[in-house]
């Protein structure tokens, strides 16, 4: 936890308005790498007073930024430094953080904020198991046992979200279309299909039920919510929206699709969850970085964000959800599979999602489009060595996981000549294996490394991180290609 945190600061409108008016937001950020916008109100000594733009006072010590907002900080001036007026005053919030947290079930909150806690920290106190980790952002996710409760409901998933040191946000789903009635196993079990109850009738009593059970306990405690558009494009929806303490908690209802509780920062909500687009420029040099070029001659995309699909057949919106992660752009499985029309426990209409993901995309400034077939080993390095990953529709078999899972395992360690002869010879009896049904195992992952010497390509699947990297000849990955292919790019 770092410094932001230490002193929660309540004012009344009145001096909020008398205090603030006109003066600049400020982008400070302190050695740790951690970035806040907020307007500077008085500096004295060691001590700088701040206003975030949710209205929210509080004050840190200068000596955590960096020299860039160091300089900022010691260049103000204004009215109020001169004056010695300061709205500020030590006093918590009427509701406390505890009381919170018993709402919830759960000990969210260690303070008055959650978005200066570290990730890890948050994840470990309310028992979340880790999901991705990358150089620029982490994630948690559990899939809760039914007696698991968070707000007196049982969420199927429960995810965090957030960067290498604080958190972003967070997010809980409780009755939906996918986990309520997934009847196929983790990782390579995804195929093979189990009974299950389908019924529609049955999910819209659940979700009904979960809606009116988590606004009693809200409302218990912080009121009658207030209504408000969220999100954007084909994924906008009415949302209640209850804020404290610098958090909103938002859920959102999506009738036959899933019941959500989120909670983001005031201004995320604010913005009706609007994300601000990111400069191409500054995203071309972050994705070329993540390319790492190996002594073997593997050369592999890095720093993907993993979003585990859990036990339902979400590996399309998933899939989609990684990819536009990765590109800067707000994504989430759950919402996805809603606007692909996905049905109760998976199988996602894929045309349908694409064409929602196109526009989405479009929206962020980035462009979404299909490859003319499978793509060819070259076109797979110059996508790949500019860090683009390339989203690849294909029959993924009994056969081809073996395939993939065996050769994984037996290249480690073996000289780049030995086993280019070994790529060889599989690539010749690819030929003589039965070739997939236009139906059978469809499934879609990530392309996002090749290795040129051995003649081989790297795929990454939305089964958690044992299916991070996995390795098949081209010819072999051609063979069993659905030929069907797209990429986000700038």
């Amino acid at each position: 936890m770092n410094t932001f945190s230490k002193i929660r600061l309540i004012i009344s409108f009145n001096l909020l308005c008398a205090f603030s008016f006109g003066q600049e937001m400020q982008r400070l950020t302190s050695r740790s790498g951690v970035s806040i916008e907020a307007i500077i109100i008085k500096v004295e000594g060691e001590k700088v007073y701040m206003r975030r733009s949710d209205g929210v006072f509080f004050q840190v010590s200068i000596s955590i930024f960096d020299q860039a907002s160091t300089d900022k900080v010691l260049n103000f001036n204004s009215p109020e430094k001169e004056s010695g007026l300061v709205p500020v005053n030590d006093s918590a919030p009427e509701i406390s953080f505890e009381e919170v947290n018993k709402i919830l079930g759960n000990p969210l909150f260690a303070d008055y904020s959650l978005w200066d806690d570290d990730p890890s920290s948050v994840a470990s106190r309310l028992r979340w198991p880790r999901e991705s980790f990358t150089e620029n952002s982490q994630s948690f996710r559990l899939y809760a046992p039914s007696s698991y409760k968070f707000a007196s409901v049982r969420p199927y998933s429960a995810a965090l979200y957030g960067g290498r040191s604080a958190i972003t946000s967070a997010s809980l789903v409780f009755a939906n279309k996918g986990d309520c009635f997934a009847s196929v196993g983790a990782g390579e079990e995804h195929f093979k299909e189990g009974e299950v109850t389908k019924d529609p009738k049955v999910l819209e009593s659940w979700i009904e039920r979960d809606e009116d059970l988590i606004i009693k306990k809200m409302e218990s405690l912080l009121g009658k919510a207030r209504r408000q558009n969220y999100g954007q494009g084909s994924a906008k929806r009415k949302v209640s929206r209850w804020d404290w303490s610098g958090h909103s908690f938002l859920l959102s209802v999506a009738a036959g699709d899933f019941v959500s509780l989120s909670v983001e920062t005031i201004e995320h909500a604010n913005a009706r969850g609007k994300a601000k687009k990111v400069a191409d420029m500054h995203i071309r040099r972050v994705h070329r970085a993540n390319v790492e070029k190996r002594g073997n001659g593997d050369v592999v995309i890095g720093n993907i964000p993993m979003v585990d699909q859990g036990p339902k057949g979400y590996c399309v919106p998933a899939t989609f959800e990684r990819c536009m992660r990765y590109m800067e752009v707000p994504a989430d499985m759950y919402l996805l599979a809603m606007v692909g029309s996905t049905g109760l426990g998976g199988g996602t209409h894929t045309p349908t999602l694409v064409e929602s993901v196109q526009k989405e995309v479009w929206s962020a400034g980035r462009t979404f489009k299909p490859l003319k077939g499978h793509p060819s080993i070259k076109e797979l390095i110059r996508f790949i060595d500019s860090g683009i990953p390339v989203l690849w529709g294909l029959h993924s078999t009994d056969q081809f996981n073996q395939i993939a899972n065996q050769r994984t395992k037996a290249r480690m360690g073996v000289d780049t000549d030995s086993w280019s002869k070994v790529i060889q010879k599989a690539a010749k009896e690819i030929k003589d294996y039965p070739k997939p049904h236009i139906s059978e195992a469809r499934h879609i992952c990530i392309i996002h490394g090749y290795n040129k010497k051995t003649g081989e390509i790297a795929f990454t699947d939305s089964w958690g991180e044992r299916y991070k990297e996995r390795w098949v000849a081209v010819e072999e990955a051609t063979y069993f290609s659905q030929n069907n292919c797209w990429v986000i790019e700038y």
